[in-house]
């Protein structure tokens, strides 16, 4: 763990909520349906390999378990442009440089019932910065952070910009 992900672990340690001080809904409904379910989750096959912790990898499996996330797409600077929409799109892509140029690139893929998860948003300087300008995208109206992982969503229901960080 560098230097630069202890200190953001610590301010992430200081700012992160449970359920009590989340103030959505949806948010509300994701941390007890998800987050802090005690469900077992299938392993799913179809996940790549990633590099992060166990428990977020069985995150995702929720998260595409609850969701009934069928279609999804894994995301990096090789995927050639698609014209499929998806459910869960991960981005595979390490170099956090290009996450903001990915996401409009692909824009057109997401339905109001996407979920987008960028991992490692937090290892770095630069990836803390992307992660940051990223959710402050116009056409992203809600995200949460929980650490090891960045997740995107886009419902119909949302009327305002809100960024959440939840204890995990």
């Amino acid at each position: 763990m560098t230097r630069h992900a202890i200190i953001e672990y610590i301010k992430y340690s200081l700012r992160a909520k449970r359920l009590h001080g989340v103030h959505s809904p949806f948010v509300y409904s994701f941390s007890e349906d998800v987050l802090y379910a005690q469900v077992k989750t299938s392993k799913d096959t179809k996940l790549p390999k990633l590099y992060l912790p166990g428990k977020y990898i069985d995150l995702i499996s929720k998260i595409s378990e609850h969701y009934h996330c069928n279609d999804r797409l894994l995301l990096d600077s090789t995927t050639s442009d698609q014209h499929q929409q998806f459910d869960l799109t991960i981005f595979t892509e390490s170099n956090p440089g290009t996450w903001v140029q990915l996401f409009n690139k692909h824009f057109k893929n997401i339905t109001t019932e996407s979920v987008i998860i960028i991992p490692a948003i937090h290892s770095t300087k630069r990836h803390s910065a992307k992660w940051r300008r990223l959710f402050t995208h116009p056409k992203i109206l809600l995200t949460i952070d929980v650490y090891g992982i960045g997740l995107i969503f886009f419902r119909k229901e949302f009327k305002e910009k809100q960024h959440f960080i939840l204890k995990y």
